[in-house]
């Protein structure tokens, strides 16, 4: 019974005035950094923390669905890396904190209006221990949001005409590093310089709800699209640092914002392409626990309630793809004439 209500609400046109499809591709940059630390002495005397960077460097492959109602538009994507893809240098540093040395963990101060785009918290830190190596992403990304648009502008990309909308919408990130190739310097006495093969591996789920608007201009062939959308999100993630066997979980709450811009071409009543870049900014605190490893102080690391933690994402894409807006409409089709809608011809010898 319900396989007949889907195919029903798929065929009925009444239901779908508009459906518009279409594959992407998108290419990412940027910046993902994971740190830890205090200003102030811990229970062992010691001011310091730790800073794990992974670059946003990868290729996205996506499809995407459009329903529109009159100023009405429901978008939901799909996108994925794929397999894992080659991210480029990754590292993991352990440092030491100062009297001089600043602690910015604020980017976007919502009493003060205030807003620092760095992704990193310490500075003035010197490093006690520095591994750098290679590092792979997969990620798998789902995506729906909403419109309303005003004025004479529509959801109909085919239409002439601006006017601003409103906008919101989720986004279901997840993502795996691996950081391999490892070379691992220590300032000791000697210093050790060596490779370690794999470092880590860094999983992440990370849900962003936006809400915002922007402008739509549509003339002709032309069309451009601007969107800017705060966000609230949430981000879980697990670090397992394979050479000491210990796993670091993480639990994040933080602000960003999204911004697009989109600038497209219709060459076809029912085809266009476009070009758009998108810039994503999230930054989040919380607490992260550990469980296991082989050192005392690792074990005993089990025993305490919680490390503050900070991850934060820049990142950009830049995106190429088609739409194709789907014709429910067979009217156009006309049938053949048969015999009997033809005149009589009365043959006469």
């Amino acid at each position: 019974m319900s396989f007949f209500f889907i195919v029903l609400l798929f065929f009925n046109q009444s239901l779908f005035p508009e459906v518009i499809w279409g594959p992407s591709i998108e290419k990412s940059g940027g910046e993902y950094i994971f740190e830890t630390g205090n200003k102030f002495p811990n229970l062992s005397g010691i001011r310091g923390g730790s800073r794990i960077s992974f670059p946003r460097t990868f290729t996205l492959f996506g499809i995407q669905g459009i329903y529109t109602k009159d100023k009405w538009e429901i978008n939901g994507k799909l996108k994925t890396t794929g397999w894992n893809q080659k991210s480029g240098e990754a590292r993991d540093e352990d440092f030491l904190l100062g009297t001089i040395s600043t602690e910015n963990t604020t980017n976007i101060a919502t009493r003060e209006w205030s807003y620092r785009d760095s992704a990193t918290v310490y500075s003035g830190s010197r490093n006690f221990a520095d591994g750098k190596g290679k590092s792979t992403i997969v990620e798998n990304r789902f995506e729906i949001y909403g419109r309303y648009y005003f004025q004479d502008a529509s959801p109909d990309y085919w239409k002439d005409g601006s006017g601003f909308f409103l906008s919101t919408g989720v986004r279901y990130s997840y993502f795996k590093y691996l950081f391999y190739d490892v070379n691992q310097f220590i300032d000791s006495t000697p210093v050790i310089y060596t490779p370690i093969g794999i470092g880590l591996s860094f999983s992440n789920d990370l849900w962003e709800v936006f809400y915002g608007g922007g402008y739509r201009f549509s003339k002709g062939d032309i069309y451009f699209d601007l969107n800017f959308m705060p966000s609230i999100g949430r981000i879980k993630t697990r670090d397992f640092h394979i050479q000491r066997n210990i796993n670091f979980f993480s639990d994040n709450y933080g602000f960003g914002w999204s911004s697009k811009l989109e600038i497209g071409y219709k060459f076809y009543p029912n085809w266009l392409s476009y070009f758009r870049v998108n810039h994503r900014r999230f930054f989040s605190e919380g607490r992260f626990t550990s469980q296991g490893g082989l050192t005392v102080s690792d074990l005993s690391s089990n025993l305490v309630s919680g490390f503050k933690s900070h991850i934060n994402i820049k990142d950009y894409t830049i995106e190429i793809g088609v739409l194709n807006k789907i014709n429910w409409d067979n009217n156009s089709e006309t049938e053949p004439e048969t015999s009997k809608n033809k005149p009589e011809i009365n043959e006469t010898n």
